[in-house]
């Protein structure tokens, strides 16, 4: 029988995704695939191991520099993955100190780095033993929820500008959970009632959602792509917030409409199921492959009446005002994924944001022409940035008059209505709403 060791498959991931920038779930989804034989336990470990250390990097990274003479920046990326590992499971995972330690003795083995086992030993060996003298800087300020949390400084110095240390702090701590997974019922082929039976019989457990009647929370879910419920197309991926999103557009049976950034495709997905495949569906992105991923997705849903396009959305290539509502999924800093997605810490240093906004706008320019009079527009991200968010849509108004703010309040669970809501957008905390961090808003083209 073939052994695989799910810690070394877990410092595999973790060195290719912190030294080649390559994407976690990519990687982590290579992976176990690559080692299919793994059994669902194993699998759900390595997951949680890389997962959980990206999510905690920075404080991992500061308990090895306070007890290693090598700092991190200078250790081999193996052993620096190895270890990472280790502290990991001493600091955050019922796993016992001395397992942790003796197994990352045994990976630096496996690659050739025996002569360094008594250094990798004796680091965790002393950060197992003295945890009590990992200092920290002061309570109450940003450099501590920045190192405690593993956030960057300038991030956690932007949100508590915009929302106040204490709610900063709960972002920080709800980002740090393991999320569970977020599914949309496909209302072509089935309904919520029978494909939560099918789930459960497959041994997940399953919660409804509390924006849509058609979304379903998962835990123990292993590989979706092996549930016979997804291979039939019943349902699709999706947060209740990007459901949200859909919800404001509120997409007509028979209608026209254009999902501009539209990959992987959730949106334009969930939007041809509340339209009962009925109507008119453009769904555009600028990369090839993304089309064929999202074509491959529709043909799994049964979806006939969607259309996807290659399409730069800064480019007006289209009729214009010839829709009858148009979705702004815009790409954007991403900063509300870092739940699912904690490499995007890695990966940022707030430079690009002034770029973004850049395209952002270009894009909305370019949705603005194709809304017919009386028209929907909605613009969202999935970030939680004002100069993405609420900068942006204040710009648009105030270029384009022939567009007013519409009130979103009654797409909105009555706990999540808020003031903002009446001027036209929302902006969703994820401690708050359970989902990911998220702007939504909604303009209404005049006649």
């Amino acid at each position: 029988m073939i052994q695989i060791n799910p810690r070394e498959i877990a410092a595999e991931a973790l060195m290719e995704i912190t030294t080649a920038e390559a994407y976690n779930n990519m990687t982590l989804r290579r992976l176990l695939r690559q080692n299919g034989a793994m059994s669902r336990q194993d699998r759900a470990f390595v997951t949680e191991l890389v997962n959980g250390t990206l999510r905690n990097l920075i404080f991992i990274d500061h308990v090895l520099n306070t007890f290693s003479k090598t700092k991190t920046e200078k250790m081999k990326p193996w052993l620096l993955a190895v270890m990472r590992l280790a502290v990991y499971q001493m600091y955050f995972m019922e796993v016992p100190d001395s397992a942790a330690c003796n197994e990352a003795v045994k990976l630096a083995q496996v690659r050739g780095y025996g002569a360094l086992k008594g250094f990798v030993n004796g680091v965790l060996r002393t950060a197992s033993g003295k945890r009590n003298e990992v200092s920290l800087p002061e309570k109450g300020t940003a450099e501590y929820l920045s190192l405690f949390y593993s956030y960057p400084l300038w991030l956690v110095k932007m949100w508590i500008a915009y929302y106040g240390y204490e709610e900063t702090e709960d972002i920080c701590d709800w980002g740090n959970e393991a999320p569970d997974v977020t599914i949309r019922v496909n209302t072509l082929k089935t309904n919520r009632v029978e494909l939560k039976e099918m789930l459960e019989k497959a041994g997940i457990v399953v919660r409804d959602g509390c924006v849509s009647e058609n979304a379903l929370h998962l835990k123990k879910t292993a590989d979706l792509g092996k549930l016979e419920a997804f291979q039939k197309g019943l349902f699709h991926v999706q947060d209740e917030s990007s459901q949200l999103a859909v919800k404001i557009l509120d997409p007509q049976k028979g209608e026209s409409i254009m999902d501009l950034c539209a990959a992987p495709g959730g949106k334009s997905f969930t939007a041809a199921e509340q339209m009962e495949n009925e109507g008119k569906l453009i769904s555009c992105d600028i990369y090839e492959h993304k089309i064929e991923l999202m074509e491959e997705g529709a043909e799994r849903l049964g979806i006939r009446m969607m259309e996807c396009r290659v399409k730069d959305a800064t480019e007006k290539e289209e009729k214009q005002e010839q829709f009858d509502r148009i979705l702004v999924d815009a790409p954007c800093s991403g900063l509300g994924l870092m739940r699912k997605k904690p490499d995007i810490c890695l990966k940022k240093d707030g430079s690009e944001i002034d770029s973004l906004t850049l395209i952002q706008k270009e894009i909305l320019e370019n949705a603005a022409g194709y809304v017919k009079k009386g028209g929907v527009l909605v613009y969202s991200t999935c970030t939680l940035c004002r100069k993405e968010n609420e900068k942006n849509l204040e710009w648009f108004l105030k270029n384009h008059p022939e567009f007013e703010a519409e009130d979103i309040t009654k797409y909105l669970p009555a706990e999540w209505v808020t003031e903002t809501a009446a001027k036209g957008y929302i902006t969703l905390l994820p401690h708050k709403t359970g989902t990911d961090g998220f702007f939504i808003s909604r303009m209404r083209r005049k006649d």
